[in-house]
């Protein structure tokens, strides 16, 4: 299990990648960009977390929170 200084929800993380003018809300859905989960294309909620996290501002794409994501990563 991870530590809780390495775990962070979503909408806080520059790996959170929505639709050009959305917030970073609980219920926001994007893509994570993630560099080891790109070829998974996970669309995650803003409320999501995981142990990849990396405090920063979020990315915005055109198609980041379409289901499957048709955006590609901007980071």
């Amino acid at each position: 299990m991870a530590r809780s200084e390495e775990w962070g929800k979503c909408k806080d993380c520059k790996w959170f990648q929505i639709e050009p003018g959305a917030s970073p809300e609980n219920n926001t859905m994007g893509l994570c960009i993630e560099e080891t989960l790109q070829d998974i294309r996970l669309r995650v909620s803003g409320n999501s977390g995981c142990n990849r996290f990396m405090a920063g501002e979020v990315a915005h794409a055109e198609g980041s929170s379409a289901a499957p994501p048709r955006a590609k990563a901007v980071r």
